[in-house]
């Protein structure tokens, strides 16, 4: 009987000793969390995952990984208040987890939760975002570096070529937020060659947009940037649905509509050209997993976002005069951008 209770004694130590061992090891683990803006049923959302894994994938040492998400539903246009609230849901999980590094993803969880942690010691922040950075307090901050995600407006001047008048005039439209401003300097800083571009307008609401497509008659393209957070009335009481606004300017627009998003396409578009989400993951996640590695090496310089690919429906782009050469529609069909109209 004595010896029964030893051996119970013992099996009992061993466990609490293995399961401290555990508690141990996983809290010593370096720690990573990605913080999203939107929704995880978002299609770019799961692009950029898919770039943050691949390379997490690649990395030896044992990580310990968490991922948040501030919207919960596809398509969703949060108001200030519930950008708000989820911010302080997002905080509380990440002063509790305590992660070595927070790899945030998109304007929104920058501006209400990434500015917050600026300087603060024992957490690094990778910053993945189409704003400068000096908008959050990145710029001067010790403890934070990223990528800012830029037009690829080199691969937008390749494809004019292709297009039976030459040279082109161009114009474009987007939103007046802060999005839509650091997309709109990319555009006039940008060496055209011999293209014009005749002017960038930003909307405050949908009449405004709507006036913004219509006035842009006379151009040859029209650049239509991102188009979630639009006021749907000049009050800002709502939203306009950035996929009923992208089909209604496919359908309105005279001059060929050149999108930014995949979603311009998917909704019926003819051709964007499109920042690759899991070219950013990536970029942004060999950023955070060297900080991981080397967490008292001296933190890299800001980069700009190197990869894009290409959307595209043939059928509406030929309609438009413009026929791409082949490898064009091969490395649409090779990330799963190609798509036909019914």
């Amino acid at each position: 009987m004595k010896h029964n209770k030893l051996i119970f004694t013992l099996i009992c130590v061993f466990v609490l000793l293995l399961a401290g061992s555990l508690i141990t090891f996983n809290h010593q683990k370096p720690r990573i969390m990605v913080l999203h803006s939107y929704s995880e049923a978002d299609r770019w959302e799961q692009s950029f995952n898919r770039g943050v894994r691949s390379v997490l994938e690649t990395v030896r040492v044992p990580l310990a990984q968490r991922w948040h998400y501030m919207t919960f539903v596809p398509f969703d246009n949060p108001s200030p208040n519930e950008w708000a609230a989820s911010a302080q849901r997002a905080r509380l999980v990440i002063d509790q987890w305590q992660p070595d590094v927070l790899l945030i993803v998109g304007e929104e969880a920058q501006d209400f939760v990434g500015r917050y942690y600026v300087d603060q010691d024992n957490i690094h922040i990778v910053y993945a975002t189409a704003e400068h950075p000096q908008t959050y307090g990145y710029d001067t901050a010790q403890n934070v570096t990223g990528v800012r995600e830029t037009l690829p407006l080199d691969a937008i001047k390749q494809l004019f070529q292709y297009a039976r008048k030459q040279p082109l005039k161009i114009h474009s439209i987007g939103i007046d937020n802060q999005t839509g401003r650091a997309e709109r300097e990319q555009l006039l800083a940008y060496d055209w060659g011999a293209h014009t571009l005749l002017d960038v307008t930003l909307a405050q609401d949908r009449d405004e947009w709507e006036q913004a497509v219509y006035d842009a008659k006379d151009a040859d393209i029209l650049i239509v940037l991102s188009l979630s957070g639009l006021a749907e009335q000049k009050d800002g009481s709502a939203v306009a649905d950035p996929r009923k606004l992208g089909l209604w300017t496919q359908t309105h627009a005279k001059p060929l509509a050149l999108g930014i998003r995949e979603s311009f396409v998917i909704d019926g578009g003819a051709i964007a050209v499109v920042p690759s989400g899991e070219g950013l993951g990536q970029q942004a996640t060999a950023m955070a997993t060297n900080i991981l590695l080397h967490p008292n090496s001296e933190l890299s310089l800001g980069q700009n976002s190197e990869h894009f690919i290409l959307a595209l429906r043939p059928d509406k782009l030929a309609q438009k005069g413009i026929v791409l050469p082949s490898v064009y529609v091969q490395a649409a069909r090779a990330s799963h951008s190609l798509y036909t109209s019914p």
